[in-house]
């Protein structure tokens, strides 16, 4: 039921002829929207994230086999007076510090987490993960569940949390003199190669470990290149089975989190913070998530050399289309000009999206 000031608002919008005055009223009427969602509503707005992909890709994943989680945060620079931006001497600003779950293989959002600024990478993690891993694993008995992520969020809370749910993972993990010293026989004799054949070298190896913190050994996987600017060493934490050349192969491919995150900042302007509530901005957060998605469900119903094009390819090719609105007792028309070049490709697109 609308609300006298709801009335108000939308009478507003119809009646007024003035454009400044229209677009007042809307923003008025859309920040009251933003406003409204309580923290606990937001949980189970997250959590739509996880059912729409359970729902709208579930035969994907038991085809695969497999649901791979990507894990990453972002830093979201803030310029005005929003609730929780704090100063990140890492990033060196003020900020917001979201964490985001993507899957691999679908490219879909699972869960997005709006953070305070001066959170660290790996802060309120394990809740999030909560309430999407024992989902998934009911959703997909059987299913693999792989879960990455980069040195930052290397914790031995994380490898229990994996370990305990029976998932396998791979991190990166800072260097440190204990790791250096195990890895520096193979590394010395990788660098005598280097200086006999003037050709740049790269090795993998592993070891077991085991830090004061830890119950138990964990397995620690090392690359080192050699070159001329000097030398790399990495290292990463698992409980992946095969070679160290295989478990870094996997964790390197990390790399496309980055440019689904980067799709997400630039191309649905996810890094706007307009409002001055943090649960507004929160709700701002996971609205940008589901267009996201929308998006990237759509992409799937493409061609396959229009399944990897960008939100910006997409906007201007298949929806930022010039036609008349012509609507009868029956129907809505939409004719579209005839010397459109990508008229084609839109059929087959609203063909294919009808039909699933």
């Amino acid at each position: 039921m609308k609300t006298p000031t709801t009335r108000i608002v939308c009478a507003t919008i119809r009646c007024c002829r003035s454009s400044p005055i229209r677009n007042w009223a809307t923003r008025w009427a859309r920040s009251r929207w933003e406003n409204a969602p309580s923290a606990r509503e937001l949980v189970r707005l997250n959590d739509l994230l996880r059912e729409q992909f359970i729902r709208l890709c579930g035969d994907q994943v038991r085809k695969r086999g497999e649901i791979l989680l990507d894990l990453d945060s972002t830093d979201d620079p803030t310029h005005g007076q929003q609730q929780l931006r704090f100063f990140n001497g890492a990033y060196g600003q003020h900020m917001y510090h979201p964490m985001l779950i993507f899957e691999r293989h679908t490219g879909c959002l699972l869960a997005a987490r709006l953070r305070p600024g001066n959170a660290s990478s790996h802060a309120r993690i394990v809740p999030l993960l909560l309430r999407l891993v024992p989902r998934l694993q009911s959703a997909f008995p059987g299913g693999k569940i792989p879960l990455r992520g980069d040195a930052g969020l290397a914790l031995p809370l994380r490898y229990q949390f994996c370990e305990f749910f029976g998932i396998q993972y791979v991190f990166g993990i800072p260097a440190n003199g204990v790791f250096q010293q195990r890895a520096e026989p193979r590394q010395k004799q990788w660098q005598r190669r280097y200086r006999h054949t003037q050709l740049p070298q790269r090795g993998f190896s592993s070891f077991r470990h085991r830090a004061r913190s830890w119950s138990h050994q964990r397995r620690i996987c090392y690359q080192a290149e050699h070159a001329a600017v000097g030398t790399n060493l990495r290292f990463g934490i698992t409980n992946c089975p095969g070679r160290a050349l295989q478990v870094f192969a996997f964790y390197n491919d990390r790399g496309e989190c980055e440019n689904r995150i980067e799709e997400f900042k630039n191309g649905f302007r996810a890094d706007r913070w307009s409002g001055h509530r943090f649960l507004a901005n929160a709700f701002r957060l996971l609205l940008h998530g589901f267009a996201y998605n929308l998006v990237n469900l759509f992409r799937w119903q493409l061609p396959q050399p229009w399944r990897s094009a960008q939100i910006e390819t997409l906007r201007a090719q298949l929806f930022k289309i010039g036609t008349r609105v012509r609507q009868t007792a029956r129907c809505i028309r939409f004719p579209l000009t005839s010397g459109w070049p990508f008229q084609n490709l839109f059929r087959s697109v609203a063909f294919a999206v009808n039909s699933s």
